[in-house]
This record gives C-alpha cells, sequence and structure tokens, in this order.
C-alpha cells in the first residue's frame, strides 16, 4: 500500500466517524469517536511527518492530539456530569443521516468536479482526492450544527469543521500557518467548552434565542 492509499484510508475512517456521530443520539459514544476522529486527523500529521521529513506536520499532530483528542474530550466528559441526561431528547436521528449522507456527497461532488479539477493545486502532497474528503467533512459537521439542538452536538460538529480545515490546509496552506490556524481553533473550543459547563440548559432551540 502506496502512501497515497493510505491518506485515502485515513480520510474514508475520518469520515465514516462523522457519519457515525450524525446517527448516534447518546452523548458519551459521539464523544469518544469525536476523540477518535481528532487522533486519526493526529496520526495523519504524523505519518506525513515523518514521510516528508518534516518536523512541522508532527508538531500539528501533536497539538491536535493534546488539545483536541484529549483535553476537549475531557472538558466534555465534566460537562456531562454536571448536567442531566445522557441521550438527546431528538427524533428522527436516522432520516437525519440518510439526509446528511446525501447532501454532504452531492454538495461535495458538485465542488470537486466543477472546481478542484480544473484547478492545479500543486503541493507536497500529490492527492487531490482528499480535498473531496475534506468537503465531504465540512458539510457533515455544518450539517451536524443546524440539525442538532444539542450545544454538545453542535459544539462536536464545530470540531469536525476543525477537522476538515485541517484535511483542506495539509494541500493548501503552508504548514507552519496551518499549526497557528489549528491552535487558535482548539483554544476557542476549550473556550466553547468551558461555557457549555456554566449552561443551565443542555439543549436550546432557536426560538430561545429570540427570547430577551
Amino acid at each position: 500500500m502506496d502512501s497515497s492509499e493510505i491518506l485515502e484510508l485515513f480520510s474514508t475512517f475520518i469520515v465514516i466517524s462523522a457519519l457515525y456521530i450524525q446517527g448516534q443520539a447518546y452523548f458519551k459514544p459521539a464523544i469518544y469517536v469525536q476523540a477518535i476522529q481528532s487522533t486519526l486527523i493526529a496520526i495523519l500529521g504524523f505519518y506525513l511527518g515523518i514521510t516528508l521529513s518534516s518536523i512541522d506536520y508532527i508538531v500539528l499532530g501533536i497539538t491536535i492530539l493534546i488539545l483536541r483528542s484529549i483535553l476537549i474530550t475531557i472538558f466534555l466528559f465534566r460537562g456531562l456530569k454536571e448536567k442531566p441526561g445522557i441521550r438527546e431528547s431528538s427524533r428522527g436521528v436516522a432520516s437525519e443521516l440518510i439526509l446528511d449522507l446525501i447532501f454532504s456527497i452531492i454538495a461535495s461532488l458538485l465542488i470537486y468536479y466543477s472546481v478542484l479539477k480544473k484547478i492545479n493545486i500543486i503541493t507536497e502532497i500529490n492527492n487531490t482526492l482528499i480535498l473531496l474528503f475534506a468537503f465531504i467533512l465540512l458539510f457533515q459537521g455544518l450539517f451536524l450544527i443546524i440539525s442538532r439542538r444539542s450545544t454538545i452536538f453542535q459544539f462536536l460538529g464545530f470540531i469536525e469543521e476543525e477537522n476538515s480545515t485541517i484535511l483542506l490546509g495539509i494541500l493548501l496552506l503552508p504548514i507552519p500557518f496551518l499549526i497557528e490556524v489549528s491552535i487558535f481553533l482548539d483554544v476557542l473550543g476549550l473556550v466553547i467548552v468551558s461555557s457549555i459547563l456554566t449552561l443551565e440548559k443542555i439543549e436550546h432551540s432557536r426560538l430561545d434565542e429570540l427570547k430577551g
């Protein structure tokens, strides 16, 4: 198995983990899978650092592993201990998963074949197919945010947006800049998680935002 196939395999597992989160109604399994997804991103960074002999990718993997896979996961579980209930009180999770899968794949294919296939992207990693997986993850995270009422699931969607940014940035951005972006987003995520710990409700609706 060459490096290109390994990258595609990692990207496939990352997308599968995102779809699992979308179809999950219980908080704990979704948080665990989020940690696994972020760890896969970190391992991908380690792999690229070794194969390309670049310390920047290894630094990127370390920051993702510490901040996203460990610290954010710990904070989320701490928030669950202080809030009642371990399941989101929502229906139609299976139908949301089907809609999400259709929406993410169609939108990503449209972008990939109408735009990305026509652009000559020259990077150290000669595999633009990763961009397709990155956009699927991007749209999936967006769909998770808008389709769920739980603050925790909406935050998991934010984490998926971060992970998709890493996949996109690996091909499109200088790695030192990508490291700075990743750290900034992870710190922002920790701030959001800390605010979750102080919320009175673990779920909210759009109507609540209109109330004074």
